[in-house]
C-alpha cells in the first residue's frame, strides 16, 4: 500500500465520552486512514469514498472501513482486516456505507456489515459497542469533511473506477439508441397503419352480389380416404350482420347446417386477408360460441369458429385438420373432426372464388376500422411515451459516459499528480 505523506495528529471531540487521539493519514484512492486512540476505544479507521455504479459522477456519501488496508470493502468479508478496532473489548469487523459527510445520521446507523468476527461467523454487537462505535465513527467523518481540498479526494477516487463505469454507461446508452431505433421505426409504422385505416374508411363502398339461391354441388375429401362424396351449399345470406362474410346452408351425407365465410379479421392487416368460418348462422357479435343453425356433422352438433392466417395454401385436402367443438363437451369426435375439415376446405374456396371476394373484404375493413384505429392511437401514444423516455436515457447515458471518462487517468503519473493533489 503507498501512503501520501501528510500525516498529522488530531483530537476528535467525542460528545458525552471526551475526546478522542488520532492519527491521521492521506492515503491514495482518495482514502484517509485514521489510527484512534480513545476510552474503549483503539485501532484503524478508514474514510473511503463511495464511488457506485449508476450513482453521482463523484461520490456523495462516504463509508468507513474497520481496519487497514486499500482493498475494496468486501474483500476481507470472512477474513481480520489488520488493526481493526477494538471497542468495548470487541473487535468490530467490516464497514458501514451511504453516510452523507453534510447530513450526518442522529440515530442507529451501523449497517448489516458491521459485526463481530469470531471463526468466520459474524456476530451482533452489542448496544454498547454499537454506541461507542457510532459516536467515533461521526467523530472521524466530521473532521474528514473539513479536510482542504475534499472535492479533489472525491475525484480522485472517482478515478479508480471511472473506466469501468464509463463502459458501463457507454452499455446502457447504447442500448437505449438501440431501443429508440426500435421505437422509432415502430411510431412509423403506426402511423402509417393510422393513414391506411383513414383511407379504408373514406374509400367508398363497392357493389356486394346478392345471395345466389341456386344450389350448387362441391367435392369433399379427406387427405388419406380420399373422396368423401358431395355437399349441396345454398348461400342464405351476403354482406349480414358480420361485414364482409357470407352464410352458406350445407346439406349432404351426415352433415347439415349453416356456415359463416368471411375473411379474418383478427389479423392485423387494414384488409382482412386469410379466412374464418363460424360455425352456425352468425349474428354481430364475432366471438360468438353458440349460433343458430349450428352445423351437424355424424349426429353432433358442432360450435366455435375456425380462422386461418393466409388462404394461399388452403386446398380440398390442406390443412387437414381444423379443430371443432362440441357444446359444453370439448373436442368432437375424431372422425366428426374429419368431415368437418373437409367440409370446410370446400366452403372456404368456393367463398374464395367469389368475383365480389374485394368488396366483401373492403366491407369488412371498414366494419373493423374503427376499432383497429383506436387500437393503433392507443399504440401510438404508448410508443411516443417510450420513445421519449429512451431518448432521455441514451443522452443522460452518454452525458455520464463523457463525464466519467474526463475523469479517467491517463497514464500512471497522472494518476500519481491527482492523488498527490488530494494529498
Amino acid at each position: 500500500m503507498t501512503v501520501r505523506h501528510l500525516t498529522e495528529r488530531v483530537e476528535l471531540p467525542l460528545p458525552g465520552i471526551g475526546s478522542a487521539s488520532a492519527r491521521v493519514t492521506v492515503l491514495e484512492r482518495g482514502r484517509v486512514r485514521y489510527v484512534v486512540r480513545a476510552p474503549h476505544v483503539r485501532g484503524t479507521f478508514v474514510v473511503v469514498p463511495e464511488h457506485i455504479a449508476n450513482g453521482p459522477i463523484l461520490p456523495a456519501t462516504v463509508a468507513v472501513q474497520f481496519g487497514d488496508g486499500i482493498e475494496p470493502l468486501g474483500s476481507f468479508y470472512r477474513e481480520h482486516r489488520p488493526d481493526e478496532p477494538v471497542v468495548h473489548g470487541v473487535r468490530v469487523h467490516g464497514w458501514t456505507g451511504h453516510l452523507h459527510p453534510d447530513d450526518l445520521p442522529t440515530g442507529w446507523f451501523l449497517g448489516r456489515y458491521a459485526a463481530g468476527l469470531r471463526n468466520g461467523i459474524h456476530h451482533e454487537l452489542t448496544r454498547g459497542t454499537r454506541r461507542r462505535t457510532e459516536a467515533v465513527i461521526l467523530a472521524i467523518v466530521t473532521h474528514w469533511r473539513s479536510l482542504p481540498d475534499r472535492r479533489a479526494r472525491m475525484k480522485t477516487a472517482a478515478g479508480e473506477k471511472a473506466a469501468e463505469y464509463a463502459e458501463h454507461e457507454g452499455n446502457c446508452a447504447t442500448a437505449a439508441e438501440a431501443q429508440a431505433v426500435e421505437l422509432e421505426q415502430e411510431r412509423r409504422a403506426v402511423r402509417q397503419r393510422l393513414c391506411a385505416l383513414a383511407g379504408i374508411l373514406r374509400r367508398r363502398p363497392r357493389p356486394v352480389q346478392a345471395p345466389d339461391p341456386e344450389p350448387v354441388q362441391l367435392q369433399i375429401e379427406d387427405p388419406r380416404r380420399g373422396p368423401l362424396g358431395q355437399i349441396t351449399v345454398r348461400e342464405v345470406a351476403v354482406n349480414a350482420e358480420v361485414a364482409g362474410s357470407v352464410v352458406y346452408e350445407v346439406t349432404g351425407a351426415r352433415v347439415s347446417g349453416r356456415f359463416t365465410v368471411g375473411s379474418n379479421r383478427l389479423r392485423p392487416e387494414p384488409i382482412p386477408q386469410g379466412i374464418w368460418v363460424a360455425y352456425g348462422h352468425a349474428s354481430g357479435a364475432y366471438f360468438e360460441d353458440e349460433r343458430e343453425h349450428a352445423p351437424v356433422v355424424n349426429g353432433v352438433r358442432l360450435c366455435g369458429q375456425w380462422d386461418r392466417d393466409t388462404s394461399d395454401d388452403i386446398t380440398l385436402t390442406a390443412p387437414d385438420t381444423i379443430g371443432a367443438r362440441v357444446p359444453s363437451r370439448g373436442s368432437a369426435p375424431h372422425a366428426t373432426e374429419l368431415r368437418t375439415a373437409a367440409v370446410v376446405r370446400a366452403l372456404a374456396l368456393h367463398f374464395l372464388r367469389r368475383p365480389d371476394l374485394a368488396a366483401l373484404r373492403l366491407a369488412a375493413a371498414q366494419a373493423n376500422a374503427p376499432h383497429l384505429r383506436g387500437e393503433a392511437r392507443r399504440r401510438l401514444g404508448e410508443v411516443k411515451q417510450q420513445l421519449a423516455i429512451e431518448q432521455h436515457n441514451a443522452h443522460r447515458h452518454r452525458a455520464r459516459e463523457r463525464e466519467l471518462r474526463a475523469l479517467v487517468p491517463s497514464d500512471p503519473r497522472e494518476r500519481e499528480d491527482r492523488t498527490a493533489t488530494a494529498a
